[in-house]
C-alpha cells in the first residue's frame, strides 16, 4: 500500500526512528524524470495494458464534500482528457457508497446474479477498456461485490493491488468522507484534488476535510506509538478535529518533542480546491475567499485550482450514459474541464513552483490584508473592500469555520490594519517593528530617512484636490529628495521641479503630465488615479483648455 507521508516533509523535519509505515510504491515514489520502464504491454485481468509515455505513474486522487459535488464527474473526465493526449490512463471507481463511474463511461452495470460467478472469491483487479482508446476503467469492488467475489472489498485491499497495473496515469474516485483509509491514498497522490460547490454544506465538509487531513498526516509522522496517542488525546481535548494552526500552538505550549515537525507540515500543508457547479459571480469568486478565510482561522494553504461552471449538458449526459467530453466536447463544462486537466499537468511538472508564497509574516496587518510592504493606498484600499467581504455574517466561505464571536474579531483588527497601513504617522513605525531587517517600501533608491525631524504628511481624503504644494509636503514628509524621485521614475528632474512649482508653462504634453504624476504619486504612496485627475484638471483649468 501506498505511505501517506511525503519524502520532502519527513526529510526536512529530520524526523528519525518512525512509526513502521508500509514503503511508498517505488512506480509513485520515483523522481518524475526517471528513465521508464520498457513499455511492454502487460496483462491485468484479462486486459493487455501498454505504457506509452516515458514517464513513471502518476496518480491523481479526486474527493469532495458531499455527494452530488460533481467528483466523480470531474474524476472520469480528467481521465478522459489525459488519454486523448495519448497517455495510457486507469480511472478507478474507490467510492465506497455511491460507485456509478461506470454509468458515466457508459459501461454496463454488474448485476447482482453476476456477482456469485464463481465459488472462490477472486482477487484480482478486473480492467475494462473504454469506447475512449488508451483508457481503462477499474471497478474497486468496495460498495459491492465484483463478478467473481461474494464480499466487497477494502480500501487497504484494492490499494495494494493497484500498483500492479501499468500506465502513465491512475485517475482515482475516492468518494467522499473523512476516515484514515480514504485521506492515506489523498495524502499518497502525486496530484490530490478537493471538489466542493458553492453551498454551505458543502464548505462545511471541505474544511472538516482539511482539519482531518492534517491531524492524519500528523499523526504518521509520530516518532512512535506513544506520541501518536499523545497528539491524538491533545487533538480530543481540542474537539476532535482542531484547526492545525491550534493544535501546533498547542503541542509548542507543552513543548512536545511533535511541535516543530508539525510547524513544518504547517508551512507545507496545500489542499488543491476546484469549486464546481458556478452560477453567478460570487460562485466564482469564492474560491479566493476560502483561501484567506483558510489561511487567517486554520494557518494553512488552501490552492484554488479553478472553477467549472453549471452546465445542464452534464445532466444530460450523464441521463444518457455518456461521458461529456466525448459526446458535448464544446460546452462550457467541458471547456473548463479541460482547463482544469492542464493546469493540474502544469503543477505536476513544476510543484515546487506553483505553492503559495506569503512574503509578509504571519499575523501581521499586511498578512490580513494580503498586501505587501510596499503596498500604495489604493492597493490598501482594494484589499481591503476585498477582504472585508470575506468576513461578514453571510459570507458563504465562512461557513463552518467561524463563530460569530470569532468573526467579530476578524473584523476588529481588519479595521485596525486598515487605519494603521493608510495612516503614514502610524504605518512607518508599525513596519519597523514588523519588517526590522527588511529594506524600505518601493525598492533601495528611495529610503525612507528614520529622523524625527521630518515635517508631518499632509491630510488626504478622497476629495482631495491635489496641487504641486501638496505633493511637496508629501515628499518632504517621507524625506525624500526630488532626484531620488528622478533616479527611480526616469522623470525629468525639471519636469519634477515644475509639477511640485505648478509651473504648468514648463510641462509637456497634458498626456504626459498625467503619465508623470501618477509615477509620482505611485512613489508617494497615494491614489495615481486621483491624483493625476485632478492634477491634470487644475492644468487644463489654468491653461485655458476646454474640458476642464
Amino acid at each position: 500500500m501506498w505511505s501517506p507521508i511525503h519524502t520532502d516533509c519527513a526529510a526536512e523535519c529530520e524526523l528519525v526512528d518512525s512509526t513502521p509505515v508500509p514503503d511508498p510504491d517505488p512506480e509513485i515514489s520515483k523522481p518524475i524524470d526517471a528513465p521508464a520502464e520498457s513499455p511492454e504491454a502487460r496483462v491485468i485481468g484479462g486486459v493487455s495494458i501498454k505504457r506509452t509515455g516515458q514517464r513513471p505513474k502518476r496518480v491523481i486522487a479526486v474527493s469532495g464534500a458531499k455527494g452530488g459535488s460533481g467528483k466523480t464527474v470531474i474524476a472520469s473526465n480528467l481521465a478522459i482528457y489525459l488519454a486523448s493526449l495519448g497517455r495510457t490512463t486507469v480511472v478507478v471507481d474507490a467510492d465506497k457508497s455511491g460507485a456509478h463511474m461506470h454509468t458515466l463511461l457508459g459501461l454496463p452495470p454488474v448485476l447482482p446474479s453476476q456477482i456469485l460467478r464463481t465459488s472462490a472469491a477472486s482477487t484480482a483487479l478486473e480492467v475494462e477498456p473504454t469506447s475512449v482508446a488508451g483508457m481503462y476503467f477499474v471497478n474497486g469492488g468496495l460498495a459491492e461485490g465484483n463478478a467473481g467475489r461474494s464480499h466487497s472489498r477494502s480500501r487497504v485491499e484494492l490499494f495494494s493491488a493497484l500498483p500492479e497495473l501499468d500506465c502513465d496515469y491512475m485517475v482515482i474516485d475516492l468518494g467522499t468522507g473523512i476516515e484514515t483509509d480514504l485521506i492515506d491514498p489523498f495524502l499518497a497522490a502525486d496530484i490530490a484534488l478537493y471538489v466542493t460547490v458553492p453551498e454551505p454544506a458543502s464548505v462545511e465538509g471541505c474544511y472538516r476535510f482539511m482539519r482531518a487531513m492534517f491531524l492524519r498526516r500528523l499523526s504518521l509522522l509520530a516518532g512512535d506509538v506513544k506520541q501518536r496517542a499523545e497528539l491524538l488525546a491533545l487533538a480530543e481535548d481540542l474537539g476532535g478535529l482542531p484547526a492545525p494552526r491550534e493544535l501546533i500552538e498547542a503541542l509548542e505550549a507543552d513543548e512536545h518533542a511533535l511541535a516543530a515537525i508539525g510547524r513544518e507540515c504547517l508551512k507545507r500543508f496545500e489542499l488543491h480546491l476546484v469549486v464546481n457547479q458556478t452560477r453567478v459571480r460570487a460562485d466564482l469568486e469564492l474560491g479566493e475567499s476560502m483561501t484567506s478565510a483558510v489561511w487567517q482561522r486554520l494557518g494553512v494553504n488552501l490552492d484554488y485550482v479553478g472553477y467549472i461552471d453549471y452546465d445542464d449538458t452534464v445532466w444530460t449526459c450523464v441521463r444518457a450514459c455518456e461521458p461529456l467530453l466525448v459526446k458535448s466536447p464544446s460546452t462550457k463544462a467541458s471547456k473548463h474541464i479541460e482547463r482544469l486537466a492542464r493546469r493540474l499537468i502544469s503543477m505536476d511538472v513544476a510543484k515546487s513552483g506553483l505553492r503559495i508564497m506569503r512574503t509578509v509574516p504571519p499575523g501581521t496587518h499586511h498578512d490580513l490584508l494580503e498586501v505587501d510592504r510596499g503596498a500604495t493606498d489604493e492597493e490598501i484600499r482594494r484589499a481591503y473592500r476585498r477582504v472585508r467581504e470575506v468576513y461578514t455574517d453571510t459570507s458563504l466561505c465562512g461557513y463552518g469555520l467561524f463563530t460569530k464571536k470569532e468573526l467579530e474579531a476578524v473584523r476588529a483588527r481588519l479595521e485596525e490594519a486598515f487605519d494603521v497601513l493608510l495612516d503614514r504617522n502610524r504605518r512607518r513605525p508599525y513596519e519597523l517593528s514588523v519588517f526590522p531587517d527588511a529594506p524600505a517600501p518601493h525598492d533601495e533608491e528611495v529610503v525612507i530617512a528614520q529622523r524625527t525631524d521630518l515635517p508631518p504628511a499632509p491630510t488626504v481624503t478622497p476629495e482631495t484636490e491635489f496641487d504641486g504644494a501638496i505633493l511637496r509636503r508629501m515628499r518632504e514628509s517621507l524625506g525624500l529628495e526630488l532626484k531620488q524621485i528622478s533616479r527611480r521614475t526616469k522623470i525629468s528632474l525639471l519636469y519634477l521641479q515644475a509639477i511640485e512649482d505648478d509651473d504648468f508653462g514648463a510641462l509637456p504634453a497634458i498626456v504626459y503630465v498625467r503619465g508623470f504624476v501618477g509615477e509620482l504619486a505611485k512613489t508617494l504612496g497615494l491614489d495615481p488615479a486621483q491624483v493625476s485627475h485632478t492634477y491634470v484638471r487644475r492644468v487644463k483649468r489654468n491653461l485655458g483648455e476646454a474640458g476642464a
